[in-house]
């Protein structure tokens, strides 16, 4: 089963996986001076998604990155069952863990952001 597919490229399988839901609070939510919390949700369960991949080669890594480059994209993501959502790429890392014979060994990491 895929887990994630980002603009139809279907990446690896990552190790680590996690959906988070948010909410989305107008600007007038807060609280009054006796400390009561009064909340006016515009919008609920917009989606964060947090992926990292271990020990991936140089054309994967290039391949995930590349895949998170444009401004926003459409990602399909597996949450009890597959979703779909419009995104945008946060935070994302590529960390060098082994190079060897011209050939590279990567950590890839990301956070991919529901608008």
């Amino acid at each position: 089963m895929d887990i994630l597919t980002i603009g139809g490229v279907t990446l690896p399988a990552p190790n680590e996986y996690k959906v988070q839901l948010n909410d989305l609070d107008s600007s007038d939510t807060g609280r009054t001076e006796d400390g009561v919390m009064m909340r006016n949700r515009v919008r609920e369960g917009i989606a964060k998604i947090s992926a990292s991949w271990a020990a991936v080669s140089t054309a994967d890594c290039a391949r995930i990155l590349h895949a998170v480059k444009p401004e926003s994209f459409d990602v399909a993501y597996f949450f009890g069952e597959m979703r779909t959502a419009r995104m945008y790429a946060g935070d994302r890392s590529a960390d060098l863990i082994a190079a060897r014979e011209g050939k590279g060994v990567w950590d890839v990491s990301l956070n991919l952001i529901e608008f």
